[in-house]
């Protein structure tokens, strides 16, 4: 008996890999506070970055002193998939995209590479950074400037849901993110319940009528009358329904809540309410899930979310969102520079600079992309005039006391406008929230003598020229907290350009499927000559 095997196959053929060099070399400039790209290597289907290496030299422009408070640059490279685009919804699309077919019947295919307009020189500020050249009527590959933007909005989603997204054409240099040492821990809302963990109860018996207090007593007309809702208005000179006044409240002897009605509305609706242990333990498990789920901050989809939450794994999740492949930070360091002729033995000029080398491999990418660098220039933040909690305190009452600061369920202090500003318009309005006792990990500045400033001063002031303080007037936790967005440049000798040149110099090797013709010589006629020394007779066997 004869036995027919039938074998489909969905593996791909084993192509031979071949490598390729992407070498780089980048001379730039750009201002402080902006994401700035550098270089960006694009990478096929199936590659792989097997080598890697990226040198940056940052030079600061000349300032007039050395700037006391250090100056941070932040170097990051992202691989941005293509299905990381905002076009693709899935590997299926990506796939299809990619060979030109459409979705359904008669429709038009996803176009893999979306083109634009170059647009004129220097309109589009991320081309203009990374030196990329074009006419202005040519339409060019987007990928580039997508693959920027969606590093950006990726970061973002990442920091706070107060920051704005970006369109992925934008053609803006973003703004740089903050590096807050002394303020990451303020945040602008917490999740209440992940704290407290809520807890269904039920059982408890409400009756009677609870007192209603007030501390006016309504408006200024006499007498008792009827509203257009069929209650009652009380003036403030009548005194039907007061029937006394306690510290400072208005007691209404014939105005109050039916808690009767209250329990049998609820017992009507469910059955009562109810306090056990399950419930309990059903809290402790529920916040404990929730900070899982936070760690997922960033996907689009909640139902992404649900089924990495219900230990579902989704291959090509992670590559949906731009992947930080490495990064590196560093401070510039300066040299003073005093001039030689005899007049102005006194003057100086300053100048920072400081290098940043980076090792980057990438493994074997389906879907391919975009392997970018950024770098960030940002000063440091001192928040000089923040609140220093002992020096303000006049009491016990407000220093930590283990047993009420342990047994305190909730452990969240609220943060004032005054904490990260004294001198602050509105001193005690909510800024943010923060742990328990956050104020006591003390990172405090003492800038005095010469230098101290009581308040935001935007006017020249020659003393403060070492101090590179990016200061907001009353600040609130906004976009302005996590993002540079009022950067100056007054501590440049030459304010009008740009305030930082970066050298780079690096190479790729890149291991892929693209294959490369054998290295070719010029024409010459040596082929013919040797031909015609060869017989090229051949015998004829039907002779």
């Amino acid at each position: 008996m004869e036995t027919m095997m039938t074998k489909m196959k969905a593996t791909p053929i084993k192509a031979e890999r071949s490598l390729r060099l992407d070498t780089k070399r980048v001379l730039t400039s750009g201002n402080a506070g902006k994401i700035l790209p550098l270089t960006y290597v694009p990478l096929l289907r199936e590659d792989a970055v097997r080598s890697g290496k990226m040198s940056f030299t940052f030079e600061m422009a000349e300032t007039a002193e050395t700037l006391l408070n250090a100056v941070n640059v932040d170097v990051k490279a992202y691989f941005v998939p293509f299905l990381a685009f905002d076009r693709f919804n899935g590997m299926d699309q990506l796939n299809r995209s990619y060979m030109g077919v459409a979705e359904t019947d008669g429709g038009q295919p996803i176009p893999f590479f979306e083109t634009a307009a170059f647009g004129a020189y220097g309109s589009n500020a991320v081309y203009a950074t990374l030196g990329m050249h074009a006419t202005p009527t040519t339409q060019v590959n987007t990928a580039v400037l997508e693959s920027y933007n969606s590093i950006v909005n990726f970061r973002r989603k990442q920091r706070s849901t107060l920051l704005t997204q970006r369109n992925r054409y934008d053609a803006t240099l973003a703004e740089a993110f903050w590096k807050h040492s002394a303020m990451k821990h303020i945040v602008p809302s917490f999740d209440e319940a992940m704290i407290d963990g809520e807890v269904p109860i039920g059982n408890l018996a409400l009756g009677g009528h609870a007192p209603l207090r007030s501390l006016t007593r309504g408006q200024p007309n006499n007498g008792l009358s009827n509203n257009a809702t069929g209650g009652n208005t009380y003036s403030a000179d009548a005194p039907t329904g007061l029937s006394s006044v306690v510290s400072g409240e208005y007691h209404w002897s014939d105005i109050y809540a039916d808690l009767d009605a209250i329990t049998n509305e609820v017992e009507s609706a469910g059955g009562g309410l109810r306090l056990t242990l399950s419930n309990i333990e059903m809290a402790k498990k529920t916040a404990a899930f929730a900070r899982m789920r936070s760690a997922y901050q960033g996907l689009d989809d909640d139902y992404i979310i649900d089924l990495l939450m219900s230990g579902i794994n989704i291959p090509e999740q992670m590559l949906q969102n731009p992947i930080l492949i490495g990064e590196q930070s560093t401070v510039f360091g300066y040299q003073k520079r005093f001039a030689t002729d005899s007049a102005n033995l006194d003057e100086s000029v300053t100048t920072g600079v400081t290098q940043v080398n980076m090792n980057i491999r990438v493994p074997r990418m389906n879907t391919g992309g975009v392997l970018m660098l950024t770098a960030e220039i940002t000063p440091e933040q001192l928040y000089e005039r923040t609140k220093d909690c002992f020096f303000h305190n006049a009491t016990v009452d407000y220093l930590p006391e283990f047993t009420r600061d342990y047994l305190d369920p909730e452990k969240v202090s609220v943060v004032t406008n005054e904490y990260v500003d004294v001198s602050h318009s509105d001193p005690d309005s909510t800024f943010g929230y923060a742990p328990l006792n956050h104020e006591w990990m003390r990172s405090t500045p003492n800038i005095g003598g010469k230098f101290l400033r009581p308040e935001v001063n935007t006017a020249f002031d020659e003393d403060r020229q070492r101090i590179w303080a990016v200061e907001t007037v009353s600040p609130t936790l906004t976009e302005d907290f996590y993002l540079c967005s009022n950067m100056h440049q007054k501590v440049f000798s030459d304010t009008a350009s740009d305030g930082f040149e970066i050298l780079g110099l690096g190479q790729f090797q890149i291991e892929g499927n693209t294959v490369f013709g054998a290295a070719i010589n010029e024409a010459t006629d040596d082929y013919d000559q040797v031909l015609a020394d060869v017989d090229q007779t051949r015998i004829d066997q039907t002779a």
